[in-house]
Order: C-alpha cells, then structure tokens, then sequence
C-alpha cells in the first residue's frame, strides 16, 4: 500500500508540472502575438508617415492653345526615401472637357520599358516633371488630373495612389499679336522672367524675354522630361534686380539629340544666394515632339 501511494503522488506532482508548463506556454505564445500585433501597428504607422512626407504639388500655365503641366513629388521628411515604379513610365497625365470626355493622355502613343525602375529623393528634394499638351482646338473649360505612378517606398508596397492631384483650367484663345499681325505665345513668371518669346525649330531656338534677377545673373537649362540637353549655364545682364534687363539666348541642339516624344523644355531660374536651390523656374516649351 505504502508503495502504491507513492506511485500515485509521483503521477499527481508529474500532472501538475504538466499544467504549469502549458500555462507558461499559452502566456508565452500570448504575449509573442501581441508583439508581433505592436509590431504591424507600428509598420502601418511608419507607412503612413513616409506617405506624408512626401508632398505632391501642381501647376498649370495656359496660353491660347497650350497647357504646361508642372508638377513635382518634394520629400520632407530628414531621411531619404526610395520611389519604386512598376515600369519606366513614373508619371500620367489625362485631360477631359467639360463634357467629361477625354481629350488628351500622356502616354498615348508611348512606349515604355515594362522593368522596375526606382528614383531615389534626398531629403528636402524633389521629383520634378513637366509636359505640354499643345495644339488645343476648343477653347473652353477643362479638366486635368496628374498621377505620380508610385508602386513602392523604401520597398514597401502602396495599396492606394496616395499622389494625384485633379486641377480645372480654361483655355480662352486670348493671344498677343507682333508688329506684324502674327499671334505670338509670351512666357515668364512676372517675378524674375517677363515678356519671353520662343521662335525657331528642329533643335535651333532663339529666346527673347527680359529678367529682374538678383545681381544681374541667373541660370538656364534645356531638358526634353527625361534628359538634360543643355545643361545649367549661367547668363548675366546689364542690370541687377529690382531693374528689368533684356537677354537674348541662342540655343542649338543636334538634330540626333531630339526626343521622338515629348516637349523640349527651356528651364529658367535663379540660385538661391543663401543655399543654392533654384527659385523663381520657369518652364517654357521650346518645340513639341513628334512635330505637327
């Protein structure tokens, strides 16, 4: 009897021992489920922010048949992120009248390498881009909506289209005419860039136009959206701001240096005497591809 009570305080001390382990093993397994639940709060909420810190701006200058779409993606943030794309196309731009029918689409009649492509933006940079949709027939009201195509940040994939923007504009067919009853098309800010007008083709340009810039200097650039055709190059006039100055630029690019598609681009603008940065840009279109 005596060794069979033994036997059986051995089996109930084993049972209880058995309990305890499953207790520690539930509370263990419980508690790595709510670290693993914090850990997916706070990769949600780390998503979000790399979303926001990434600031998405448009604009749109009109002349009697053109629209100049300038939009950029500025990171923020103090950290730089990484932009992924599904293919080489990074952006979209659709247009429809005020009959809701579409009129115009960036990527018509382009064609696009279908790779990953990534883009990487430095803090308190910016992803910039610019087309003109020319040759606008109807005058009236319209509506554009711009998409930065943006699959990824820092490898981590987008569910939604966080950058896109949709802007009304209105093309009224007003247009300034020259001493010799020709319309002409004039450019500039108002602020560092007046009366600028753009003549020649096929790669051959000549710009007129006057600038009110700091010290008598600023800096140009030619650029087709993809590529830098002519890259910044300063240019000084005869009076510092707040004079107005003219200038003349002679531009000649090789014909085999053209785009096929797309708008050749004159890019104007000053350095910022305190950190460099360009300030007052203006994009003014030299010349559409394929011509019309």
């Amino acid at each position: 009897m005596k060794k069979l009570w033994i036997i059986m305080m051995g089996i109930m001390i084993l049972a209880l021992a058995a309990c305890g382990s499953n207790s520690e093993t539930k509370e263990a397994k419980g508690e790595e489920n709510a670290d693993q639940s914090e850990t997916s709060e706070e990769s949600e909420i780390d998503m979000q922010s790399l979303i926001d810190q990434m600031k998405m701006d448009a604009t749109i200058d009109t002349t009697e048949d053109t629209a100049k779409f300038n939009f950029s993606l500025e990171n923020t943030g103090d950290e730089p992120v990484i932009l992924g794309f599904t293919s080489s196309q990074q952006y979209e731009v659709k247009v429809e009248n005020s009959n809701g029918e579409s009129v115009y689409t960036f990527s018509a009649n382009k064609m696009f390498t279908q790779e990953l492509t990534t883009e990487e933006v430095a803090s308190g940079d910016s992803l910039s881009a610019t087309e003109t949709w020319t040759g606008i027939e109807e005058k009236g009201d319209y509506k554009a909506t711009i998409t930065f195509l943006v699959d990824s940040i820092n490898d981590q994939p987008l569910e939604a289209t966080p950058y896109q923007v949709t802007q009304s504009f209105t093309i009224d067919g007003n247009a300034e005419k020259d001493q010799t009853g020709d319309e002409s098309k004039t450019y500039g800010d108002g602020e560092a860039f007046r009366n600028v007008k753009v003549s020649g083709q096929n790669g051959s340009y000549v710009i007129n136009g006057e600038a009110r810039v700091f010290e008598g200097n600023f800096m140009y650039s030619v650029e087709d959206g993809h590529m830098v055709q002519v890259e910044p190059t300063s240019v000084q006039v005869e009076k510092g701001a707040p004079e107005w100055s003219k200038f003349e630029l002679k531009i000649n690019i090789p014909k085999d240096k053209l785009p096929d598609y797309g708008t050749l681009s004159l890019v104007l603008f000053e350095e910022s005497a305190k950190d460099g940065k360009p300030t007052h840009v203006n994009n003014i279109p030299l010349e559409q591809f394929p011509s019309e």
